[in-house]
């Protein structure tokens, strides 16, 4: 008779904690601001504060460049960034202008970060628990070549990835990133 009443226990209480793992999870990700992405971005950078994201807009303005948004990503993300970025010669012209001006822009496509659809993968290249060090990153991948990278977040961390990248691809992209001296792990669905 107390077999059956410590399973009964046992499974209410599995039920309890896998509930509250999952409102937790929930949570977090309720913090994101959903958002419809029609252009390709170039994004200046991710900012824990609204101060900071103002901040580099103003620089930017400063020198030039025009047509520079703040968005409010909620978690603690505020992205600097100018859309529009769909071609690939404007997005290299524009990358090469905006690092000489002393900004690593990367790129946001259209499609969400961590979107896996069949015959595509992502590679994360860093995971953090501030936004300011994923960002960093972002800074030092850019002027190595890795302007296709996204700031995502996932499960209470930030996550600097590599996104929509054709899986016969991935291994000649992961010898590339080594060989610059980071790191890339690709995920699989």
């Amino acid at each position: 008779m107390r077999r059956p009443l410590l399973v009964a226990v046992l499974c209410a209480a599995l039920a309890v904690a896998v509930g509250s793992a999952r409102a937790g999870t929930d949570q977090a990700a309720d913090c994101r601001k959903p958002f419809q992405r029609t252009h390709d971005r170039a994004v200046f950078g991710h900012f824990a504060t609204l101060g900071a994201a103002q901040a580099l807009e103003k620089r930017a303005a400063a020198l030039g460049f025009a047509g520079i948004k703040i968005y409010d990503n909620g978690c603690g993300d505020f992205d600097v960034l100018i859309d529009g970025a769909d071609r690939t010669a404007d997005r290299t012209s524009f990358a090469a202008e905006a690092q000489k001006a002393g900004f690593p822009v990367t790129f946001e496509q259209t499609a969400p970060p961590l979107q896996l659809k069949p015959g595509y993968t992502y590679g994360v290249l860093g995971t953090f628990t501030r936004i300011a060090a994923a960002n960093a990153l972002s800074w030092r991948l850019a002027p190595a070549g890795f302007r296709y990278i996204e700031i995502a977040y996932d499960a209470g961390k930030w996550l600097v990835v590599m996104p929509a990248v054709p899986v016969k691809n991935a291994l000649s992209i992961a010898a590339e990133v080594h060989k610059a001296g980071f790191h890339i792990a690709f995920q699989t669905g």
